[in-house]
């Protein structure tokens, strides 16, 4: 888009403080943060590691990487600052002068929702017109075949070059949608595109078309006159339209509706969520022919409709059940009773068996269905027709719905709970999800450190620690470093070989695709991070997972490694390293700082109605206990922690922090960095990014006779 990414700002002399430690691979101080070297290293990305089942990623592709996501953070600021974007004005804050940063925050905010919403549309139609198809698209036959999982051995490459790249938008979001490996996988299955996923991220060419002084993206000119020509679309997405086309569910006229239309409101807390926008939270529009209503709900239950006709007449799979419950598309066994394959296939059967009536129920014309709600309500008398269940059941009826049923049909569900699109999930929340890490790397700029290789090949080591974690312990959720989390997203990047590579590491003959869950309970996702840090320190002897000294890594390990009565062997050599620490110059406690918890995936569910709605605050009373007797133990040893202070009734206290929200400083009190991302507000989209309901029977959930009794259902299949 000709984006001017310019950092002259971070140009210094290469005898600058901030040279780093070229031994050990470490970036440089941060308190001299600002004195960095522009140049970026010369990149070899030809030179792939080898073996898929045994080798990860190299330090090339980590810092090629490294490279797209600063294009991608420099994206994200231009656009959430262009004043007057979209018709929305920074002059809209001046209604509310008690809370001005806050507002400016939510109207930047509300500019880059939009931009990435009409991106996502963008990404939809060069999907389907630009990626080629390897293979028809998938049907229940392919299901049937003992060798199904071949269909994951596709041989066609794309051979991408700087002519048929997409814009950088569209490569955001393709981005975005690799970095949930399952749902990326499905897509690919179910609409043929299988060479994509084989071919995997084009680190060769991105890297070739990102300037490393600019960082500005460019590609061929006879590519962009190439892709607007087959999509009908500008190269760039600020030069598309205010306006977009829909189809009525009901009579199937188009009709031109705005992006986003409405302003702030009057409530800071709610801003933007009365727009009636397509991008917008409270999207509403009167059809042009025949007056229906069309709005989001109803777009979700066409998109059912829809996959459930293909199933009906063209015996097209539903989304959600094409592998079984550990990632693998995986055909029926050569014996007897195949359960599991059986409950794979459950959602279609019984999809078929009550078809006619959900065709009906959820006819446009008639308006009855006019949610995913009232689809859930109905699908829920279903599950509980016998003659039904008998007929998916060959005939027998033996106590309804099985576990394992339940859980594919609940995962089936799930991609229609807040996802219009007719992708496995919806790619604006998980493009604004991926913009927290996208951001926390920014911030850390080990882009621009001369010692980033090093780096790169400390955290591609620490990585292959942590994936050991995840293998070996498949019941426990393993939560990743920021440093981690980099390299785990980069071999993603590659789907075939990451697809191997977790595949083939398996212990028990448990096989098992490792995904990397997009939403994870704030708090659920806190605890899974003090757990990792216990098994990486018993894993490596003694080494700490989260070299950080901020309040929260030092209130995390402090149990582990303080609370005991002997510390022998791993538990006192990660004592003596937890204490280096605070002697290492390139240690800050600045939140921001360093590697820690990677949180990108955090979400806020809304209240359990069988739990403690005290659950959170708890966890930070707790953490806040931890972070105090941290406080303390260090000021018997003579060590004074520059950001704690004494609270009015003499306890300690972290500082309030002070993050930059779409560039402005909020104050947020006790903020975690394991919490959801203080810079995501529901009302600015159409699909919250930072919510997932929990609640029985709510929005969101699963059906009734569906739920596995309130847990999370984990099942892992021995291979045959």
């Amino acid at each position: 888009m000709g984006l001017s990414t310019d950092r002259a700002s971070k140009e210094v002399s290469s005898n600058g403080a901030g040279a780093g430690d070229e031994k050990t691979g470490r970036p440089p101080s941060y308190d001299s943060a600002d004195e960095v070297i522009l140049a970026l290293p010369k990149l070899n990305l030809e030179n792939k590691p080898n073996n898929a089942t045994t080798s990860t990623v190299s330090p090339d592709q980590c810092v090629a990487h490294l490279k797209l996501l600063a294009v991608l953070a420099d994206l994200r600021d231009f656009i959430s600052g262009n004043d007057g974007l979209f018709g929305i004005f920074d002059s809209e804050a001046d209604k509310f002068p008690g809370s001005l940063d806050q507002a400016r925050a939510r109207i930047r905010e509300k500019r880059w929702a939009v931009y990435t919403a009409r991106a996502v549309d963008r990404y939809t139609q060069w999907w389907f017109t630009c990626l080629p198809m390897s293979r028809p698209a998938v049907g229940l036959k392919d299901l049937e075949v003992y060798d199904y999982e071949t269909i994951a051995d596709c041989d066609i490459r794309i051979l991408w070059s700087k002519d048929n790249m997409p814009p950088i938008d569209i490569l955001m979001v393709w981005h975005s949608h690799m970095l949930n490996p399952r749902d990326f996988l499905e897509d690919c299955i179910r609409y043929g595109r299988m060479s994509a996923w084989r071919t995997g991220f084009p680190f060769e060419v991105v890297n070739d078309c990102i300037h490393d002084r600019t960082l500005e993206y460019t590609t061929g000119e006879h590519g962009q006159s190439l892709f607007e020509k087959q999509i009908k679309v500008s190269w760039d997405n600020l030069h598309d339209p205010p306006t977009k086309e829909i189809e009525c569910p009901r009579c199937q006229v188009m009709n031109p509706v705005m992006w986003t239309e409405g302003g702030i409101g009057d409530s800071i807390n709610e801003a933007f969520k009365d727009c009636t926008g397509y991008a917008d939270r409270s999207f509403s529009k009167k059809c042009k022919l025949c007056a229906g209503e069309i709005d989001h709900d109803r777009l979700r239950v066409a998109k059912f409709r829809k996959d459930l006709l293909n199933l009906m007449q063209g015996e097209r799979p539903m989304p959600g059940s094409v592998f079984n419950l550990n990632g693998i598309p995986e055909g029926p066994p050569k014996r007897a009773n195949p359960v599991h394959w059986q409950s794979m296939m459950f959602p279609h059967r019984m999809l078929l068996a009550v078809g006619k009536d959900l065709a009906a129920f959820t006819d446009p014309r008639l308006d009855r269905c006019k949610n995913i709600d009232n689809l859930r309500s109905e699908l829920e008398t279903k599950l509980r027709d016998r003659k039904a269940l008998s007929v998916v059941h060959g005939g027998s009826f033996k106590g309804g719905v099985r576990p394992m049923e339940k859980v594919h049909f609940r995962r089936m569900m799930s991609r229609y709970w807040e996802n219009f699109s007719p992708f496995a999930l919806d790619l604006v929340g998980a493009v604004i999800r991926q913009g927290t890490f996208v951001q926390k790397m920014d911030s850390l700029d080990w882009l621009h450190s001369p010692t980033v290789m090093q780096t790169a090949d400390r955290l591609i080591k620490k990585y292959e620690v942590f994936f050991r974690i995840m293998l070996t312990n498949p019941r426990n959720m393993a939560v990743p470093t920021l440093d981690v989390d980099l390299a785990w997203h980069t071999h993603q990047l590659s789907p075939r070989r990451y697809y191997e590579y977790s595949t083939s590491s398996y212990n028990n003959k448990i096989r098992v695709f490792i995904d990397h869950d997009d939403k994870v309970d704030e708090n659920k996702l806190s605890e899974g991070f003090e757990w990792t840090s216990k098994m990486y320190r018993r894993a490596t002897s003694g080494g700490i997972y989260s070299e950080c000294t901020c309040w929260y890594c030092e209130a995390t390990r402090a149990p582990d490694l303080y609370d005991r009565m002997f510390n022998v062997g791993s538990s006192l050599r990660a004592r003596d390293n937890a204490d280096s620490l605070h002697d290492r110059e390139d240690i800050s406690s600045d939140p921001d700082k360093n590697p820690h918890i990677s949180a990108h995936n955090a979400v806020r569910p809304a209240t359990r109605a069988t739990e403690d709605p005290r659950v959170g605050h708890l966890q930070r009373i707790r953490l806040h206990q931890n972070y105090e007797r941290a406080v303390r133990r260090a000021e018997k040893r003579g060590r004074t922690r520059k950001d704690s202070k004494s609270s009015k009734d003499g306890g300690i206290e972290p500082l309030y922090y002070t993050p930059l929200v779409w560039g402005v400083p909020l104050a947020v009190p006790f903020y975690g960095p394991y919490m959801c991302d203080p810079g995501i507000s529901s009302d600015s989209y159409a699909c919250n990014p930072s919510c997932m309901s929990v609640n029985a029977g709510a929005v969101g959930n699963c059906c009734s006779g569906t739920c596995g009794g309130g847990k999370r259902f984990l099942t892992f299949i021995p291979t045959v």
